[in-house]
């Protein structure tokens, strides 16, 4: 049983990390997670944009 239960805690640590996805703005070029909770989006859809550059240049989702 102990077996089972470190596999099922090792997908968890590998699930949660995958939750963190680096993107670079293509305005301003910083580095930033795209799934955190803000207002960076990825603009039409294709290109990443950043938290600050979103709120400054007025896109939204």
């Amino acid at each position: 049983m102990s077996c089972d239960n470190s596999s099922d805690k090792e997908g968890k640590d590998s699930g949660s990390s995958s939750d963190e996805k680096i993107e670079e703005c293509f305005i301003c070029h910083k580095k930033f997670n795209i799934n955190a909770d803000d207002s960076s989006h990825y603009h039409y859809g294709k290109y990443p944009m950043c938290s600050y550059c979103s709120d400054f240049y007025g896109f939204y989702r």
